[in-house]
């Protein structure tokens, strides 16, 4: 199964799935500009995180990702490379002309890498503000633009907190 199926699975799963008494399935989704997100839930039931998604130039899919716990990260998934299972890369953000944001990738998929990012001001800073992401690794560099970025975070961090600690019924 590739990155992007588990990352377009739970949202085609919410739209089927059967909410808990008194909830919208509909509420797990959300859209803000050209991002779509969605609530996930894990194997029991309980809220594990909210991510949302885009797709840019060339196929390759973009994600941030935000944890019950408030820790987030970025994904990316690239069907045309392909990646060391379990492999950790040294990557480099590049957000307009702002300094470069050293991090450490974890490949989770063949076609896909997770990148952790701080809770720091500078981080969250230059992802909601900033035009242009360039992520840097292996000699190879992926550019996003950052469209509408600020009030899609802001969405994804609402999804949390709207979410945090619910259950999703089980069939």
């Amino acid at each position: 199964m590739t990155l992007r199926s588990l990352l377009i699975a739970p949202l085609i799963l919410a739209a089927v799935a059967v909410a808990e008494p008194g909830q919208n399935p509909g509420q797990d989704r959300f859209t803000s500009g050209v991002w779509q997100g969605n609530a996930n839930y894990d194997d029991e039931g309980q809220f594990s995180d909210c991510t949302m998604t885009a797709e840019a130039e060339k196929g390759v899919l973009l994600g941030f990702v935000i944890s019950a716990d408030f820790d987030w990260g970025l994904v990316m998934a690239d069907e045309s490379r392909s990646f060391e299972v379990g492999a950790r890369k040294a990557v480099l953000l590049l957000v307009d002309g702002r300094d470069p944001i050293a991090a450490v990738a974890k490949v989770v998929d063949t076609h896909g890498i997770l990148i952790p990012l701080e809770n720091s001001d500078e981080v969250i800073e230059a992802m909601r503000d900033g035009k242009v992401l360039r992520i840097a690794t292996d000699g190879t560099e992926f550019s996003f633009e950052l469209t509408g970025t600020a009030d899609a975070i802001a969405a994804l961090a609402a999804c949390v907190t709207d979410h945090q600690g619910t259950n999703r019924v089980q069939l």
